[in-house]
């Protein structure tokens, strides 16, 4: 995970899925809670993402000019029924 430094320097930006876990949670805290839900993930065969701050600003530049898109979400993860809704929808 990250030093307090890193975490700084990256605005807490590198611990979304923690954010998005506990909305409410200090930023401080997320150091403390990054491992509980990697080993959570892990238990579920759920990927656990991390990257590096450059290969992130990469993705971003080339998904904002156009040369690439959002990956969506695995479909090996989404219920088949939600599948079927999405496809319905588009």
């Amino acid at each position: 995970m990250g030093t307090d430094l890193c975490d700084f320097m990256h605005g807490w930006l590198n611990y979304q899925i923690e954010h998005h876990l506990w909305p409410d949670l200090s930023m401080l805290s997320y150091q403390k809670a990054a491992p509980l839900v990697k080993s959570i993930c892990k238990k579920h065969g759920v990927p656990y993402v991390q990257e590096n701050v450059f290969v992130r600003l990469r993705k971003l530049a080339d998904i904002m000019v156009g040369s690439a898109s959002m990956r969506r979400y695995p479909s090996a993860f989404e219920k088949r029924d939600d599948m079927a809704m999405a496809s319905n929808q588009e």
